[in-house]
């Protein structure tokens, strides 16, 4: 009879032990780890790191097939994903039992620069492009922008790609404030201000 199976019979015949060891028992969380949402690719090498319920390190990585298989004890776990080119993630899960779970990983904005051309025009986009007009604000990473429209009232702004926040101002027109742009490419695109009334 080997080691594993004297403890089982051990523990079989020492009822109250029995109960306190499968409570105080391991659970494994296979978790599944995507690209961009939970219907995107899986993505291999992402490391996995955190505490179970009971403060214990845990640490493993994704498989070729986007899967890592994490045992710990029962309660609420903290775990860290990251992945090189991927925004890292911080979740907590419930691990109350052995069970199968998802997260996904969003890629991080790319390190090149685009450029937006801006052109403003005065009343509409069909109107008379304006020079002068101070653009100011903030890219996908946070860096400041700013930029002045030239005589054909064009303005080119460079900055991190993603969710770009640009300011539009001209003596004797009303500010455009906060105006968003989705800067996921170099490419020219329009606004235009009213004048004050």
């Amino acid at each position: 009879m080997n080691l594993s199976r004297l403890l089982v019979a051990f523990l079989l015949m020492s009822g109250g032990l029995l109960q306190a060891a499968s409570a105080q028992g391991e659970v494994t969380l296979s978790i599944y780890v995507h690209e961009g949402n939970l219907n995107g690719s899986m993505l291999s090498d992402v490391q996995i790191t955190g505490q179970d319920a009971e403060g214990n390190a845990l640490s493993s990585a994704t498989d070729e097939s986007g899967i890592a298989v994490i045992k710990g004890m029962p309660g609420t776990w903290k775990l860290d994903f990251e992945k090189s080119g991927c925004q890292p993630l911080e979740l907590s899960y419930d691990a109350l039992q052995t069970e199968e779970v998802a997260a996904y990983l969003e890629k991080t904005a790319s390190s090149q620069q685009v450029t937006l051309t801006v052109y403003v025009y005065e009343g509409s986009l069909n109107g008379t492009a304006l020079s002068g007009v101070e653009i100011t604000g903030w890219d996908a990473a946070g860096g400041e922008l700013s930029a002045t429209t030239d005589s054909d009232g064009a303005a080119r702004i460079s900055g991190t790609p993603g969710s770009w926040e640009l300011s539009l101002e001209k003596d004797g027109y009303k500010p455009v404030i906060n105006l968003s742009f989705d800067a996921t490419e170099s490419e020219e695109v329009g606004a235009y201000l009213k004048k004050t009334e």
